[in-house]
């Protein structure tokens, strides 16, 4: 297990008799909000999807911030005052997880579960272990059943894709400036070369058959039409009397929003900028 690292001011927490005073894992008021999540939410052997939509509305108005470009060590970081779109997706997966997962909970078992989630294999091995395209974060948690695919119980489409973006921007990571961490960055984008990207038509967001499959908590994926990445935003949905709606760190608004269109209005409006959507739940 790595060094998670932390952010803000130390606080005793006396939540789920949390252990946060070790060496590795020190205490502070982001543990606090995530545990007090966990609290609110805890229902071992139920669904983490079905609790998804709701943790992630406890963000809204949490600033947007390029964290996963601004850390320069690569290890596992708990942070809740700021995100970026695949951190949102990790910080919420996890909570959604533990808060379902059987025991007594503690900090710890947050550390390991998101450490789970956001790396490849569920293993910390610093920058190039880090799912950072949401395409590689599908794949592996696919495969260790975290998450499941509902885009292709729609949809046999698929887009090509060689996803380079990270490298080819190196100089905005700053975990990049290690020639060594640049390197296995490279080796592992190269895994990624003719990726095929399963999507759904914007329009099929309207669809009946759809609307009636889809559950509060999903995650849904704006896809860009850039040929070196593959998502645009990354959010859940959260179910209100008129539909779904979607929250996510908006790159726009610049922080967690919940906007007030409807997915598949939203969608249209946004129609220039992208081609289409994936859809997925986290796993039971």
């Amino acid at each position: 297990m790595r060094n998670v690292i932390l952010t803000t001011v130390s606080l005793i927490m006396l939540m789920f008799g949390s252990d946060c005073f070790s060496a590795e894992y020190h205490c502070d008021r982001d543990t606090a909000k995530v545990m007090g999540l966990v609290r609110e939410n805890f229902s071992p052997g139920g669904d983490p999807g079905a609790i998804a939509g709701k943790i992630a509305e406890a963000f809204i108005g949490v600033p947007r911030e390029e964290v996963t470009m601004n850390d320069s060590i690569g290890h596992l970081i708990l942070r809740v005052d700021a995100f970026d779109d695949i951190t949102f997706l990790n910080e919420v997966s996890a909570i959604a997880r533990l808060s379902t997962s059987p025991g007594h909970k503690r900090s710890k078992e947050f550390e390991r579960e998101l450490e789970n989630i956001s790396y490849r294999r569920g293993e910390d091995n610093g920058f190039p272990s880090k799912l950072i395209y949401f395409s590689d974060w599908v794949v592996d948690n696919k495969s260790r059943n975290n998450v499941k695919e509902l885009t292709e119980n729609y949809s046999e489409q698929f887009r090509t894709k060689s996803l380079e973006k990270v490298t080819r921007n190196r100089d905005l990571y700053r975990a990049l400036k290690d020639s060594a961490v640049f390197e296995d960055q490279k080796m592992v984008e190269m895994g990624f070369r003719t990726h095929k990207v399963p999507h759904l038509k914007r329009e099929q967001a309207s669809n009946k058959d759809i609307i009636s499959d889809m559950r509060d908590g999903d995650i849904v994926v704006l896809l860009t039409s850039d040929p070196a990445t593959d998502a645009l935003e990354v959010g859940f949905l959260r179910e209100r009397e008129d539909g779904f709606h979607f929250i996510h760190p908006s790159a726009e608004a610049g922080k967690v929003v919940e906007e007030k269109d409807t997915w598949d209005r939203y969608l249209k409006r946004n129609a220039k900028r992208t081609y289409g959507w994936r859809w997925l739940r986290l796993a039971k």
